[in-house]
């Protein structure tokens, strides 16, 4: 999260993005406590099976399942490239650049 550069305009890019959309893997009381920390809004639907003492965290499940379909969508755009699905390289360098390749034939395959 300390390495995220949001750029908008003009200016020195934000630090914090305004909210974060997480699995339910996510849900625990220290990322939730992370998050509100540094004053951002999280989407994470909760696993707990028991209600907590508090006031329960607001979750809107309208915008959460948009915004998952159109990760796992893409996810599943991604394992079409094989080599991207095994990563068969071994630097971070070569592996990214091919990541690149991949959303940009994906992109020009959407946009065709």
């Amino acid at each position: 999260m300390k390495s995220i550069d949001i750029k908008h305009g003009r200016g020195r890019p934000r630090k914090n993005p305004k909210s974060v959309f997480a699995d339910t893997k996510y849900s625990m009381p220290l990322n939730h406590f992370y998050l509100e920390r540094r004053k951002i809004a999280s989407q994470i639907p909760s696993t707990a099976k028991k209600r907590r003492a508090g006031r329960p965290r607001l979750f809107d499940r309208a915008t959460y399942r948009k915004v998952r379909y159109t990760v796992e969508r893409f996810f599943a755009w991604t394992e079409n490239f094989r080599k991207l699905t095994v990563r068969y390289e071994r630097l971070a360098e070569t592996f990214s650049g091919l990541f690149h390749i991949a959303c940009v034939m994906i992109l020009w395959r959407v946009l065709r």
